[in-house]
């Protein structure tokens, strides 16, 4: 894979401003294999017994090459281990038991080279440095659930899950001379747990109303964090006729930082650029709420909220004391958006359908700790997006499929987001009896950028990033007989890794 990014700062230093930019080009390569081996096993209707192993080595390296008012080159050699095993056992009466255990490992090697050049207010500053680091995650998980389902629509289920995880992990950090960073030098050994208890009923009142409520209670356990929290659903629809459909719905959950963020070390990814470790990171909560409309089963009207107390992202900060960008994920106090959309099916005969949709959000960003730059920021933004497959050819299945999206300037924290244009685009031929196959894809053709940027009090500091270039891929497809794929569970691995 191909990226590119690039910075534009004028830094506050001391009591004046540095001029600064670079631009950073990375080249990826490597190799992947994931493996699997299942058993299923059916004692009788609705009693069975699941077991399944997932694996993967992956094997990656990146250049990273970064010129302008710094220069330096950065590589990184990554391996990832993975081993997880996956036991489900249904029962007729609607007990369902599963468990799980994931090992992931991924040792990585990192060697920065790196000088910033010297102007009439500074000093060049050298970064010769040598980093080598490894995440070990153990987990173990477990599940209880219990269905019943009653006479007159009535249905009630209760459950409970248990998560146990081991993060050993370490980055040591040296100097060309041999010597120890100590700020980007530490390990952990911390052991996190979470247990999740719910219930819930079910009642179709009528043919018409349907109603789910539950309610779930769950605690997060680390070494410096210790909570309950309660997340309540619902979810009530009403198909009035035809040509009417209702459905109000309200559901939470908790988010929770990947493990490497709570590191407290720090990651020097350039000679201007480093990338800070959180311990004090937490999880954060979300509640959404939808009330939708239908009408014809083509047009859709709904509005929505979702809370987000404690919400966390990565944000950018620059220090006076030095020339220097920190990037740090911290939590704010909240994030709240409010918004409504609107969509719509479309087609014009056999040769034209497709979807469009627009939306409207106001969101509302307030944090009282970030650095010594506390912020309380507001913004509407607006986006249309949808999809058109249109058929090129009255003898054959040959299609055409657009999917245009846009974003008017959005806030994220102290950042500004430019407005934004994407279009993805597919062809696609598909024989008369459906077994053969060919597929043109096209993603970001016009190669558009994200552009980012934070003028917040005394910083100014402007990012443009392109990790997905326009690229294009080709596939050849044939289908033997009526095979259809079986869909699997997939590992959860979306804390884990550098």
């Amino acid at each position: 894979s191909y990226g590119e990014s690039s910075r534009i700062a004028n830094h506050p230093l001391d009591n004046g401003r540095i001029h600064y930019n670079d631009e950073t080009w990375q080249k990826s390569f490597g190799i992947a294999h994931d493996y699997r081996l299942g058993m299923n096993y059916a004692f009788s209707k609705n009693h069975r017994l699941d077991i399944a192993y997932t694996g993967k080595w992956q094997k990656s390296c990146s250049n990273n090459h970064t010129t302008g008012s710094s220069v330096s080159g950065m590589h990184y050699d990554t391996h990832v281990y993975l081993h997880n095993v996956d036991v489900n056992y249904s029962l007729p009466f609607g007990l369902n038991i599963s468990g799980s255990y994931t090992n992931y490992r991924t040792p990585q090697q990192q060697k920065l080279d790196g000088t910033m050049y010297a102007d009439g207010n500074t000093t060049e500053t050298e970064r010769n440095l040598t980093s080598g680091s490894e995440q070990t995650i153990s987990k173990w998980m477990f599940a209880a659930d219990q269905n019943h389902s009653f006479t007159h629509g009535w249905g009630l289920s209760y459950g409970v899950k248990g998560q146990f995880t081991s993060n050993k992990s370490y980055q040591n950090t040296i100097d060309k001379e041999g010597n120890i960073l100590p700020n980007a030098t530490s390990s952990v050994d911390i052991n996190e747990r979470i247990w999740n208890i719910y219930a819930g009923f079910s009642k179709q009142i009528n043919k018409a109303i349907s109603l789910e409520v539950s309610a779930a209670a769950e605690q997060y356990h680390s070494p410096i964090w210790d909570k309950w929290r309660i997340y309540p659903s619902l979810n009530a629809l009403w198909n009035i006729n035809e040509n009417h459909l209702l459905n109000l719905s309200f559901s939470s959950n908790s988010e929770f930082p990947s493990y490497w963020s709570t590191m407290s070390s720090v990651f020097y990814s350039s000679a201007y650029t480093e990338i800070h470790g959180n311990p004090d990171l937490k999880p954060y909560s979300y509640y959404n709420v939808n009330l939708m409309w239908q009408i014809k089963r083509r047009y859709t009207l709904m509005a929505f909220a979702s809370l987000k107390p404690d919400y966390s992202v990565q944000l950018p900060y620059q220090p006076t004391d030095r020339m220097a960008v920190i990037l740090k994920e911290t939590n704010f106090n909240y994030e709240n958006s409010f918004g409504l959309q609107a969509s719509a099916i479309f087609g014009a005969g056999k040769w034209l359908n497709g979807n469009v949709f627009a939306v409207g959000i106001y969101k509302h960003a307030k944090s009282d700790h970030f650095f010594d730059l506390p912020f309380n920021r507001k913004k509407l933004t607006a986006a249309l997006g949808g999809t058109a497959s249109i058929k090129l050819c009255s003898t054959q299945d040959l299609r055409l499929i657009l999917n245009p999206f846009f974003q008017s300037k959005v806030i994220q924290g102290v950042y500004d987001v430019s407005p934004i244009f994407r279009m993805n685009a597919k062809l696609q031929w598909t024989s008369h009896d459906g077994k053969w196959g060919l597929r043109i894809n096209g993603s970001n053709i016009f190669n558009n950028k994200a552009d980012t940027r934070s003028v917040q009090g005394n910083q100014d500091y402007r990012m443009k990033i392109n990790n997905n270039w326009a690229t294009a891929t080709f596939a050849v497809i044939y289908k033997f007989g009526g095979y259809k794929e079986k869909k699997v569970k997939a590992v959860d691995t979306s804390r884990m890794g550098h």
